[in-house]
């Protein structure tokens, strides 16, 4: 189906990434797309080279299927107005710590400022981030809107209802805009 190509996106894993209240979301939209006629929709297996594994992805498609069912929509897998896709991935990003210590040094109020010996040391640190990008297109494979969430993962072992609810929350999230001005 031409809706999986159209997801030029990215996304992570969300179980490990804790509440979704850290999520960093940004949508858009086809302004010129009528979106009060969208009654029924059908959700995507992931597409491309997703970063997810079997779980997580059953996970997201029943949070996909949860946030546009609340939002009154039905799901209608042979003849829908609408495709969501989604997909994930993961990236490794770096921060830079630098401290300095020393060379505050001085000889007091009447002998001026002296200068005295610095150090400075700069750690590095790994961490990854990842994001998840849900895009929505028409019956004629147009995508009409997307909306993404990128959030610094957190490792660890999440128990299984705990990775439901933590993607359910990224995906109201992602979703929140859906319809636009609905």
């Amino acid at each position: 189906m031409r809706a999986r190509l159209l997801l030029p996106v990215i996304f992570l894993a969300l179980p490990l990434c804790g509440c979704a209240s850290g999520i960093k979301v940004q949508t858009d939209y086809d302004p010129s797309v009528d979106f009060s006629g969208i009654q029924t929709f059908n959700v995507l297996e992931a597409a491309g080279s997703s970063d997810m594994d079997s779980f997580t992805e059953s996970r997201v498609m029943s949070a996909i299927v949860t946030a546009m069912q609340a939002k009154g929509f039905r799901r209608d897998s042979s003849n829908a107005d609408v495709s969501v896709g989604f997909h994930a991935s993961t990236t490794q990003e770096t921060t830079l710590q630098t401290v300095s210590t020393g060379g505050w040094g001085g000889y007091g109020w009447r002998g001026g400022w002296g200068g005295g010996m610095s150090t400075s040391t700069t750690t590095a640190q790994n961490y990854d981030v990842g994001t998840l990008v849900i895009a929505i297109a028409n019956s004629s494979g147009d995508m009409i809107f997307q909306g993404s969430g990128s959030k610094t993962l957190s490792s660890g072992n999440v128990a299984p209802d705990e990775a439901q609810q933590n993607i359910n929350e990224a995906v109201a999230k992602i979703l929140a805009d859906f319809p636009p001005g609905g």
